[in-house]
Parts: C-alpha cells; sequence; structure tokens
C-alpha cells in the first residue's frame, strides 16, 4: 500500500484534496492530507508563519506517523516545502510529485517564482499586512477556473487568508535538486495563477518532462481522476 502525503498551496487546506482522496483510497493507497500551520482547521496558529514553519510541521509529521516510502505531492506554494522535506529526510521519500508547483533553486523565496504581475502585487504589501486575501473579486479569475457557478463559489469561499511572510523567506538548499528521489511534475495547459510557460521552466529544473493536464490550477478538484491515474501509476 503506497502512502502519499498531500500537501495544499496558498490559501487552502487539506480540504483541497476531498476530490482526489476516494480515487486514490478505491485503489488501495493511503492517502494522507493534512493542514498546515495557519491554514484550514489550523487558521488559529496566526498570520506569522514562515515557509520553515510549514517545512518543519511536515517533517515532524512525518516522523511522529512513522511515515515511509512516501509520494509526497506538493502543490503551488508547497514545491518549496516538499523540496526541502525531502533534501532534509531523504530515506522516507519515494518519489516527489510537483502538482502546479513552483521548484526553487537555493536562496530563492516563494515571491521570486511567481509571475511578474504577482510579484509586484505581492510586494507591494511587504511590510504593510500580516496576510494576505482577496477580495474574492480578485481571486476568482485565478482559481478554480474550470469550475462554474455554484461549485465554484463554494471552493472559492473556503480560501482563507495566507501568512505574507512565507512569501519573503529564502529556503537554502544544499543538494537540491540533484537529491536522489524521482520526480514528476503535473502542469495545468489552463493554469491562471502558474502558466504553462512558467511551469514549464519548472519542469526543466527538475530535468523532467511534464505531464500536461487541460485544467487551471486546482485540477485535484476539477480533474481528479485525471490527477490520481498520474499518481496511481507513479507507484
Amino acid at each position: 500500500m503506497t502512502n502519499y502525503l498531500l500537501i495544499h498551496g496558498a490559501m487552502r487546506g487539506a480540504w483541497l484534496w476531498d476530490k482526489l482522496m476516494p480515487l486514490l483510497m478505491r485503489e488501495g493507497a493511503n492517502p494522507i492530507a493534512i493542514d498546515l500551520p495557519g491554514h484550514g482547521d489550523r487558521t488559529a496558529e496566526g498570520s506569522f508563519v514562515t515557509m520553515s514553519d510549514y517545512v518543519s510541521d511536515v517533517i515532524d509529521f512525518i516522523r511522529k506517523e512513522n511515515l515511509n516510502d512516501l509520494v509526497l505531492v506538493g502543490h503551488s506554494m508547497s514545491g518549496i516545502v516538499i523540496s526541502k522535506v525531502a533534501e532534509e529526510i531523504p530515506g522516507r521519500i519515494k518519489h516527489l510529485v510537483y502538482l502546479a508547483a513552483v521548484v526553487p533553486k537555493n536562496n530563492e523565496a516563494l515571491i521570486d517564482l511567481l509571475a511578474k504581475e504577482r510579484q509586484e502585487a505581492i510586494r507591494k504589501l511587504h511590510g504593510k499586512a500580516k496576510d494576505i486575501f482577496g477580495p474574492l473579486e480578485t481571486l476568482r479569475p485565478m482559481y478554480f477556473t474550470d469550475l462554474e457557478g455554484a461549485q465554484k463559489e463554494f471552493y472559492v469561499r473556503q480560501l482563507t487568508p495566507q501568512p505574507i511572510a512565507v512569501f519573503f523567506e529564502k529556503i537554502r538548499f544544499k543538494a537540491f535538486p540533484k537529491i536522489d528521489i524521482p520526480k514528476t511534475y503535473i502542469l495545468g495547459l489552463k493554469d491562471k495563477s502558474l502558466p504553462p510557460d512558467l511551469t514549464r521552466r519548472f519542469a526543466e529544473r527538475l530535468d523532467v518532462t511534464p505531464v500536461e493536464i487541460d485544467a487551471g490550477h486546482d485540477m485535484m478538484v476539477s480533474r481528479p481522476g485525471e490527477v490520481a491515474n498520474i499518481l496511481l501509476r507513479i507507484a
């Protein structure tokens, strides 16, 4: 039985994987989704969360649950998280999956990995706000773009403020991406948050050919069957 640890992206929580997990379980896999600190059921942990806090939290969870042979899946900003986790505890990781996710180089911050327009908007908030959020009108064009009507509104309204410090902490790597762990990159051809011209460059950093899905940024919601099939083939 393959263990999949699913790490959500910015403004999201473990709820993001609710459509995908039953499809993996139906095939005998063991998918696990967690809330990062400050997200989902852990929003009360505050706005002063850093990328290092995310990394430490995931490592602590893996050790506490004694998880091994993990397929570690990171969405969006959590491409940084899974990269650093794999560098710190490589013996527990079987495969890294970047699902519409950023791929960092040494001493880069999340802000450095976004499209230029988003970088500019977020930099204007640096030092002036504790977190980043809506109004929802600014989020709808980027997220859950494959959905319509009430279904799209349901997911957009689950988004929560994102601690801003996460965007500006530079993460140091000693070995990544040259760690001896297989890697897969899955990109969305209709991604409005991390466009294909950007995500293809991220796949090049991993020296892999990306798997393409005709979907937007949140493809685990809009195309769960296709994502599940890719993950199951990895196992």
